[in-house]
């Protein structure tokens, strides 16, 4: 069931509440190999439109794949699939009762829960408690050797067997944007190893060297286009956690953040230093050419952004919640040059178990 979202009480000034952290399997910093989902804490405040019992039950799908050692990757097709069937409401009712929705036979559908799973699933006790619906979701979507390498919309489109199988993908960034608030991590593609590519999670620190290649000669065929800027590309956790900041920023100014440049490779380098002269970086030392940089542009106009731009002032006030940082040379009365429209991907630093019952709803902000 596609159902309405459902948001709790007023947000600004709650703090954060712990209300479950499951002990489970993360990554370590300088870890490579597959990336196995981090647990979930909720929180009392909204994310991405969400809130209450949203949340709530968005941790326990998270954790029930940590329990199972599962990947990142299953988290976001779990939550994206609880999104786009109950609003991440665990409902006791579904289409049929809601639409009149029939079966192909033309018998009446007896989906109900977080992901409207029908009497095949199993029984009606099994369905509405989250856990464990969750694992059955799990069960059948690793029964598909293919799936970590499909869309997420596909993978969860051949679990719940839908009519359309791009319904999900439009619920997508909430996810990301969920996974990344609740576990303080990015919902980043998934590395096989380290070689060829590959690369340990963003943790909190400066861009550098990853995958063995040098500054901007890096692969293409390994970068990931930015949806709605496709000439450019960044690499794939950097650009989904921008996917996740700008469904945010979307639901602020109505657009989405304009992307003036990405990943840039040596020879593009040299022809900005060409123009640029000294405010260009040295070629072979640009974050651009390690693909986790942005400039951005005002909203219409696509101009470089100013200090007292609506859309730096947003991003000051949250880029940091996605990974997403201003450089210190960068800031007002930094070293220079100064450039208002330029944020690299910084990752999330590891946070400490016993510090998350004092987080605030606004400690993911960062202060320029």
């Amino acid at each position: 069931m596609k159902g309405g979202l459902v948001t709790g009480g007023a947000v600004a000034g709650v703090f954060a509440l712990i209300v479950g952290l499951v002990l489970g399997l993360t990554m370590s910093a300088n870890a490579c190999g597959p990336s196995v989902a981090a647990s979930a804490s909720a929180t009392s405040g909204s994310v991405a439109g969400y809130s209450g019992d949203q949340l709530q039950n968005a941790a326990t799908i998270m954790n029930v794949a940590t329990q199972r050692k599962l990947s990142t990757q299953a988290q976001v097709v779990a939550v994206t699939t609880a999104i786009g069937e109950s609003s991440l409401h665990n409902i006791g009712y579904g289409d049929w009762e809601t639409n009149g929705v029939t079966n192909p036979d033309g018998s009446p559908t007896t989906s109900i829960g977080l992901f409207q799973q029908q009497d095949s699933w199993g029984t009606r006790e099994q369905r509405l408690d989250p856990a464990t619906a969750a694992g059955l979701f799990y069960d059948r979507l690793v029964a598909d050797p293919g799936w970590e390498t499909m869309t997420v919309t596909l993978a969860a489109h051949k679990v719940q067997r839908n009519a359309n199988p791009d319904h999900y993908a439009k619920y997508e960034p909430a996810a990301r944007e969920i996974i990344t608030a609740l576990t303080g991590s990015d919902p980043g593609a998934p590395a096989a190893s380290c070689a060829g590519g590959a690369y340990p999670p963003a943790n909190g620190q400066e861009p550098g060297p990853w995958g063995g290649f040098e500054n901007g000669r890096i692969p293409t065929n390994l970068l990931t286009p930015i949806p709605w800027a496709s000439s450019y590309t960044l690499r794939s956790d950097a650009t989904a956690a921008l996917i996740a900041m700008n469904s945010a920023y979307r639901q602020t100014f109505g657009r989405d953040l304009f992307i003036n440049d990405g990943y840039r490779d040596y020879a593009g380098q040299v022809e900005a230093q060409r123009i640029y002269g000294g405010n260009a970086a040295t070629p072979g030392q640009s974050n651009h050419g390690w693909a986790m940089a942005i400039d951005i542009g005002e909203p219409i106009s696509g101009a470089a952004i100013g200090y007292d731009s609506a859309t730096y002032l947003w991003l000051t006030l949250n880029a940091g919640r996605y990974g997403w940082a201003h450089p210190d040379w960068a800031q007002p009365g930094g070293r220079g040059p100064h450039e208002a429209w330029h944020w690299e991907y910084y990752g999330t630093a590891p946070a400490a178990p016993a510090a998350l019952s004092s987080t605030t709803s606004t400690d993911w902000d960062l202060a320029a």
